[in-house]
């Protein structure tokens, strides 16, 4: 057992340990008993090594403690800093994507509820955000983007598909990156999908937040609207949109335009996590991902009457889709 886990249930009076799946970065997750409220979480954030900082655990404790009086996140229940240790509520198993999958009947609703989310995001948190945070003050700059652009072409186009991007792709992105930019003034909560709210109750509750930063207003839009685990139907799709088209004051077509590309961006970024996840770590749970953020990279082009784009894509997916059949 990890000493950290061990002295955490002996610390709190908890008992029953059983570890869960965890998500794609290094904490680790323990189901346990707790004498008060039934159940709980451990999380065991990584500590620090001689080559490396790791802030996460404080990050998340900062925005949990912004994001709570607005947002409905995981209450914390104990800490202990010195082990990088938290306990937080026990939200069950029932994420978003689950929910929709079980109750597809409850789409609208849902979608609804988490339009309100998205514009709480982008109004309220971002208005009340004090400059000076770090959350704040790190963005989506050209740094961000041509780190994430990188790995996507090392992990997805060169170890998963086994081949280069196209040139004019890598031209695109550049003109795509610089326009982002100079659009990062908002709150992002920088990976809101399905996977990552947790149906509670009758409400939605934000989790994995810890790498919020300042980017454009319709990234976290971008990332649940083209959703590498949920296609949203047409009518949910609006839904998403409206409540924070109506926040901005912006119109339609300005909406559509930054959120293209966003989409694009946020896509390609999602592609080199799965493509990492499935070479270099064998989960086969990313594997239905990517053939439906390809689709979606599709629509963005066909959106753009980019027909390069679109051809791209088909080869991409036939590629990817051989890919996982053969792995």
């Amino acid at each position: 057992m990890d000493p950290r886990l061990e002295r955490s249930l002996e610390r709190w009076n908890l008992s029953d340990p059983h570890r869960l799946a965890g998500d794609a970065g290094t904490r680790e997750y323990y189901r346990v008993s707790h004498p008060q409220v039934g159940t709980a979480l451990v999380v065991l954030h990584p500590l620090d090594t001689p080559e490396k900082t790791d802030d996460s655990y404080f990050e998340f404790r900062a925005l949990q403690a912004y994001l709570d009086p607005l947002l409905r996140v995981p209450t914390i229940i104990q800490s202990d800093d010195s082990d990088r240790c938290l306990l937080v509520e026990d939200l069950g198993d029932t994420t978003l994507e689950r929910r929709l999958m079980e109750h597809p009947e409850e789409e609208l609703m849902w979608a609804e509820r988490a339009a309100w989310l998205l514009a709480t995001l982008a109004g309220p948190l971002t208005l009340g955000a004090p400059g000076h945070t770090f959350f704040m003050s790190r963005a989506f700059d050209q740094a961000k983007f041509e780190f994430e652009w990188d790995y996507c072409r090392q992990n997805f186009f060169q170890d998963f598909l086994q081949k280069d991007p196209p040139r004019w792709l890598d031209r695109m992105m550049e003109d795509v990156h610089a326009s982002l930019e100079t659009r990062a003034h908002f709150f992002v909560h920088r990976d809101f999908h399905v996977r990552n709210l947790m149906v509670h109750g009758d409400h939605l509750v934000a989790i994995d937040f810890q790498d919020a930063r300042r980017g454009a207003a319709t990234y976290d839009l971008a990332s649940l609207l083209y959703d590498a685990y949920w296609d949203w139907s047409r009518e949910a799709g609006k839904a998403l949109m409206n409540p924070l088209q109506h926040e901005l004051g912006w119109n339609h077509e300005a909406l559509v335009e930054e959120l293209n590309l966003s989409a694009l961006q946020r896509n390609l970024k999602a592609l080199g996590t799965f493509g990492h996840q499935l070479v270099h770590h064998r989960k086969a749970h990313f594997a239905s991902a990517v053939p439906r953020t390809l689709r979606h990279l599709r629509g963005h082009f066909q959106r753009m009457n980019h027909q390069d784009g679109v051809l791209a894509c088909e080869h991409m997916l036939r590629l990817a889709e051989d890919r996982l059949w053969k792995g």
